[in-house]
């Protein structure tokens, strides 16, 4: 009989870590282990993974490789799944992973599902889901894709929060890339899709997963994000296309801009004509998603998340990329 390994990274998620666990102590197939890799929490996370019988291990680097790398040094799964400490699963969660593997061939190294909205979800948390699901919020990547495209299909990355792997595919590419800071899902599966493995989407297999809840929790992912992407380029000189540089190279134009401000009073038109076309599409765009949605909320809140986000994102890729510079000098 296949045995689960269900790894779940956490630092300080007490909060949402009770409500995970009970979802997946109620799941359909239960797993053989949940191993637990820790930040050094200083809530009450490790306590309540104690209670629910968790294996617990500690990481020192920060980063949900490190995490990801300490658990597998004592999963014993024929599977190995991995969510979040912020997700609350389906009841046939688990189970319609394992189905699908005994479906495929063993050439699928990795089966993932839709990581949907969270229970109650707060309507920041809503607001978020709203911004991803355009082209301005990264419609167009696998991982946004999981969360709005109900259809089976194979793909070139899975996002870590809902993907499970055959042990053995999976020990062909270890470790988890620790110098990446995010995107250390995308890497290995880049890496398995090197060598020839598939991935492939089931969307019977359901996590709902928690969205960042204030504004500085959505520009610091925003930012981490970009950080990641770089980085990710950086070591496979693929992964980036000219859509990711577009809010960098935009408000990098703008800036030059302002500064002939100080030639010509006179291009202060161009610059304010330049910025206006900006605001007008991202208020389009909330407007629509406002009416979508049916949230009247979202009227103010998006146009200035959006610009949140792509503020962050850029300021991420440009520091990044000057700390990768800085390091090679």
């Amino acid at each position: 009989m296949i045995s689960v390994s269900l790894i779940i990274p956490t630092y300080n998620n007490g909060s949402t870590l009770r409500p995970c666990l009970e979802s997946i102590k109620k799941q359909s197939l239960v797993p053989n282990e949940i191993i637990i890799a820790d930040g050094h929490s200083t809530d009450d996370s490790i306590n309540i993974a104690k209670e629910y019988d968790c294996k617990i291990v500690y990481e020192d680097r920060g980063t949900r490789a490190a995490a990801c790398n300490e658990a597998l040094k004592i999963a014993q799964g024929d599977i190995i799944v991995f969510t979040d400490s912020d997700v609350v699963t389906d009841k046939e969660w688990l189970e319609n992973l394992v189905e699908t593997f005994n479906k495929m061939d063993s050439e699928v190294a990795c089966v993932a599902g839709p990581h949907l909205e969270y229970p109650n979800e707060s309507l920041f948390g809503k607001a978020v889901s709203a911004i991803y699901n355009t082209v301005f919020g990264g419609r167009w990547s696998d991982q946004v894709k999981s969360i709005f495209d109900n259809k089976e299909r194979f793909i070139q990355s899975a996002a870590g929060c809902n993907a499970a792997y055959r042990r053995e595919a999976l020990e062909e590419v270890l470790p988890f890339n620790e110098s990446l800071l995010t995107a250390e899902d995308t890497d290995i599966n880049y890496r398995l899709t090197q060598k020839g493995k598939k991935l492939f989407f089931t969307p019977s297999a359901i996590v709902y997963h928690q969205r960042p809840q204030k504004h500085k929790a959505f520009r610091n992912k925003s930012k981490k994000y970009a950080i990641g992407k770089i980085q990710f380029f950086r070591t496979h000189k693929t992964g980036l296309e000219l859509w990711h540089l577009l809010p960098v190279l935009y408000f990098l134009t703008g800036l030059f801009l302002l500064t002939t401000l100080f030639v010509n009073l006179w291009i202060g038109i161009g610059v304010a004509v330049y910025f206006g076309i900006y605001l007008i599409v991202i208020n389009v765009v909330s407007i629509a998603q406002a009416i979508r949605y049916r949230h009247w909320q979202f009227l103010f809140m998006l146009p200035l998340m959006f610009i949140e986000g792509h503020l962050f994102w850029s300021l991420g890729v440009l520091q990044e990329i000057f700390a990768s510079k800085k390091k090679s000098d």
